[in-house]
């Protein structure tokens, strides 16, 4: 067999040949319930018609406009769909065709800010310990989890070491950087634990004290996964982090559903007045297919389907069902923790739950979990780090916006039976019988 280009070893991973609802099936005919929505994209289920046809409607009228001379009707119209939406005091939208590169774009945007206002030392960006912000090399150099980090450390040099929120005041920690960049929920890396309240209001006293900008990773947590458009926006009702607003929120993921590449950049005004206005020319980010007229296409139906079906709401409503679902987990021996916001959870891992102590690294117990529930027609996340950077393992949970009640307990019956099969494999031989 032929390796592909995405894996090396194309027999480990089984190949999807179709999607219906929040199912998939592989080649052989295998179907798994998808408690991830792909990798947190697909949000309104798999095999819409309705985003298909956005998509092939868009594509037989302009496919393509060149976005460095160029708008397309689509990336206009999605620019002030997505900026109504988020509402004051975002101004300014540009596209990608990921979340990395959004991240990427945000880096970008913010050293430009501060060169542009007469700072262009201030080019460090201060990122919190366990916070993951992608796969290009601007987005991993603020990424603090450390076996993404670890392959490429000789390019990725330069880079500050990562602010932990808990051990001092953040204003201190930032030194002279001209922005902060946090997941707003930290997902992959620390396994999905919300941020305390009055959190998002440090962060945004620190930024306005070191006249720095706030930028939001809202790459995995955006478009009604916690049940509001972007996680700061719920939670940020909250009485403590009320009025707290970041400066420029990077996202991807759920932008389009799964059925075409899209991420971005949203600006607030203050931060776009200047990026309009700096010196050499207005701030741009223009990328072959940056702002594709087909992807925005879909991105503006993502964001149609989630109004008229009210997906905030649905989200709102199923996340105690999910949640009941997902704690009945925390009475397994080896589950430290379940934590999470909508339709968003982490499972904590750990050898001895009484004292969190976490399992060795070599065991990679999550995988092997996230394994045995791929063999049990079932599809979670699993990472490592949320311990100390390193030891950790979790797994995430976080399936189609759309998804049923019923879906759930399938879910958490899945991850115990998973786990238990791991530590069946895992525990040490009982002494011989002779």
């Amino acid at each position: 067999m032929v390796a592909s280009v995405s894996s090396p070893a194309p027999s480990l991973r089984p190949t999807l040949v179709r999607g219906e609802g929040v199912h998939v099936w592989d080649r052989d005919g295998r179907r798994y319930l998808d408690a991830i929505s792909g990798s947190f994209s697909v949000q309104l289920g798999y095999g819409r018609a309705d985003l298909a046809r956005a998509l092939t409607e868009a594509a037989s009228r302009l496919a393509y406009a060149r976005p460095s001379r160029f708008e397309s009707e689509e990336s206009e119209a999605y620019a002030e769909e997505i900026l109504l939406a988020a509402g004051p005091p975002y101004t300014r939208a540009i596209f990608t065709t990921s979340g990395s590169e959004a991240v990427d774009a945000a880096l970008k945007a913010a050293y430009r800010y501060q060169s542009a206002r007469g700072h262009p030392g201030r080019t460090g960006v201060a990122h919190l310990r366990g916070h993951f912000h992608g796969a290009t090399l601007g987005a991993l150099r603020v990424t603090d989890v450390r076996a993404r980090r670890a392959p490429y450390e000789l390019l990725l040099g330069g880079a500050p070491p990562p602010i932990d929120p808990e051990a001092g005041p953040l204003e201190e920690a930032m030194g002279d950087s001209g922005a902060l960049l946090a997941e707003t929920i930290p997902a992959a890396g620390l396994g999905a634990p919300v941020p305390r309240p009055g959190f998002l209001a440090e962060i945004r006293r620190a930024c306005d004290a070191r006249d720095a900008l706030w930028i939001a990773d809202e790459v995995l947590t955006g478009f009604g996964r916690v049940g509001s458009l972007f996680a700061w926006k719920r939670l940020t009702e909250r009485g403590e982090d009320r009025g707290a607003r970041p400066d420029i929120i990077a996202f991807g993921k759920g932008a389009g559903g799964g059925y075409a590449p899209i991420g971005g950049v949203l600006f607030a005004e203050r931060v776009a007045s200047v990026l309009d206005s700096a010196p050499g020319g207005a701030f741009s980010h223009a990328q072959t297919y940056g702002g594709h007229a087909i992807a925005c296409a879909v991105g503006r139906h993502v964001l149609a389907v989630m109004r008229e079906e009210n997906i905030e709401s649905r989200v709102r409503e199923k996340e105690k069902a999910l949640r009941e679902a997902l704690s009945a987990l925390s009475a397994h021996p080896h589950v430290l923790d379940v934590r999470g916001l909508g339709f968003l959870w982490g499972v904590l891992l750990r050898k001895d739950r009484r004292t969190g102590e976490p399992f060795p690294r070599e065991l990679r117990i999550a995988e092997r979990v996230e394994a045995a529930c791929r063999d049990r027609g079932l599809l979670v996340f699993s990472g490592s780090g949320s311990h100390d950077g390193n030891l950790g393992d979790h797994l995430l949970v976080g399936p189609p916006l759309v998804s049923d009640t019923h879906h759930f307990p399938q879910i958490a019956i899945g991850i115990r039976e998973s786990l238990d099969a791991v530590m069946r494999d895992t525990s040490p031989p009982g002494p011989s019988r002779g």
